[in-house]
């Protein structure tokens, strides 16, 4: 097995899961997104496979838990979604999935002026995928992510 994944105070892959849930949480919540939060989800969900199974490639058969797990994410249509939308961002590649922002709100009701990433368009209120609230997609992921690891108990990636 691999060393275990780190970054910084982040020491495993459950405290990288709490602190997404956490974000998911906020995110959900107010009524004006943050973009920055909806990068996090993105990224942090797609490359939490990778914290549970660190140096497992597909390519090989699983010969663990993890290396399982890692395998059968792909089998999620939602964590596809995130994984496609984590690789265009993280190239700036053209993309063939529909994707935008539903954006509104008076000035009154904006929670942080200095979020707002377009004055004339106002915060942005939600965020779509290929027709699908991208928090509908975040929630699936993440509740695959507890039930099928985090629930079970069987990590080992701690330190």
């Amino acid at each position: 097995m691999a060393d275990s994944a780190y970054f910084f105070d982040l020491e495993s892959p459950e405290a990288l899961f709490r602190l997404l849930t956490q974000v998911e949480k906020r995110f959900r919540e107010r009524k004006n997104k943050r973009v920055e939060e909806l990068l996090l989800l993105v990224f942090g969900f797609t490359h939490l496979r990778e914290w549970i199974a660190p140096g497992y490639s597909p390519e090989n058969s699983p010969q663990t838990p993890e290396e399982r797990f890692y395998r059968e994410i792909f089998g999620v249509p939602e964590f596809n979604l995130l994984r496609h939308l984590c690789n265009r961002s993280k190239h700036m590649a053209a993309t063939r999935s529909a994707h935008g922002a539903l954006h509104g709100s008076t000035i009154d009701e904006w929670e942080d002026l200095d979020s707002v990433q377009s004055m004339a368009r106002g915060p942005a209120l939600a965020y779509f995928v290929d027709g699908r609230d991208i928090e509908d997609v975040i929630a699936a992921v993440r509740r695959f992510y507890e039930r099928n690891w985090f629930e079970k108990g069987e990590s080992s990636c701690s330190p």
